[in-house]
């Protein structure tokens, strides 16, 4: 594999004489590297393995969101057969790297950011290419999946926590009116994976990452992927000011307080995919790191459910995970 990334590198390159530095981040099975040329200019390869078949799905989508003016990074030579693609270098910076800034000095960046996902969750879904790649659209089969990650890594694994099967069967019943409240959602398409991490700063503008996930689904799943996003630590201030923007930005057609409250039921479902899946990249995927984000996505859960009716169950099952993980010092 060395020799065929030197080949690669070397043909769209022009050159052989440059360095290989890993860059480890993320917990995707894609291997990403800077490469160092004497002169000090860097690009990016990527090289994505077949354990998510989404990942075939990156370049494609690369150039659909560049269509529609979102910043991505631009795709410099591609071997689709050896899963192979070099991109431009967009530096170490990301939102969350910011996250200590002062709020005037990093809120223009979320602004930008959502400003730049409104597009993608007002382009019109029969003006989709026929020909273009995206995951299973969220229903119920996707939202159901997403709880059974959520009990199985984080309640079951992380939490040692084993529900009766009439617990679980009450439980269910109450996601399932979650889903159903969802899908009432008109839908559109969204990035899936819109956290801080995932969006670098690059000359003061932010750039998209990760969106290989995208599909249809509900654009309150994005913003409370962005504004319930654990990494980061907001106040009330803050999440509201963001929410505000985002409701003035689209100008729906319906009030503010449903808004707000299709936001927090979109934050719910959110948190649950992501805590499933610090659990098992942190215990099924020896990436132990992710665990540390835990406290701060059950805390994130907890609000978000104050503010959805409807979810007892749940917010009783969340604060026992609490309570256990707090004892763990997670």
């Amino acid at each position: 594999m060395q020799k065929e990334i030197q080949k690669f590198l070397t043909e769209h390159l022009g050159k052989a004489d440059f360095k290989l530095d890993t860059i480890k981040k993320g917990g995707s099975d894609r291997s990403f590297f800077r490469v160092c040329l004497p002169d000090k200019t860097s690009y990016i390869f990527m090289h994505y393995g077949n354990e998510v078949a989404e990942n075939a799905y990156w370049a494609d989508i690369n150039k659909f969101l560049s269509g529609l003016d979102i910043a991505v990074p631009r795709i410099i030579a591609q071997d689709i057969k050896r899963h192979f693609i070099l991109l431009t270098d967009l530096g170490d910076v990301d939102l969350w790297s910011q996250r200590f800034l002062p709020w005037k000095e990093r809120r223009d960046y979320y602004f930008q950011a959502l400003t730049q996902i409104y597009r993608l969750h007002s382009f019109d879904l029969k003006s989709i290419p026929t020909d273009a790649k995206l995951s299973e659209g969220y229903g119920p089969r996707l939202y159901k999946w997403e709880h059974e990650y959520f009990l199985e890594n984080l309640v079951g694994e992380v939490c040692k926590i084993k529900l009766s099967s009439s617990d679980a069967a009450k439980l269910t019943k109450e996601l399932d009116a979650l889903s159903a409240r969802l899908q009432n959602i008109a839908p559109c398409l969204i990035h899936r994976d819109f956290q801080s991490q995932n969006i670098m700063i690059k000359n003061g503008k932010p750039v998209l990452l990760d969106f290989q996930g995208m599909r249809e689904g509900c654009l309150f799943y994005d913003l409370g992927s962005l504004i319930c996003d654990p990494y980061v630590t907001f106040d009330d201030e803050e999440r509201n000011e963001l929410i505000n923007f985002y409701y003035e930005l689209m100008n729906p057609a319906y009030s503010r307080d449903e808004f707000v409250n299709n936001f927090w039921m979109g934050s719910v479902q959110r948190l649950l995919q992501a805590l499933g899946a610090y659990g098992f990249l942190g215990l099924k995927k020896n990436k132990p790191a992710f665990l540390g984000h835990i406290g701060n996505g059950l805390e994130n859960l907890l609000i978000a459910i104050d503010n959805v009716s409807g979810l007892q169950l749940l917010n009783d099952l969340a604060t026992e995970c609490e309570t256990i993980l707090a004892r763990k010092n997670y």
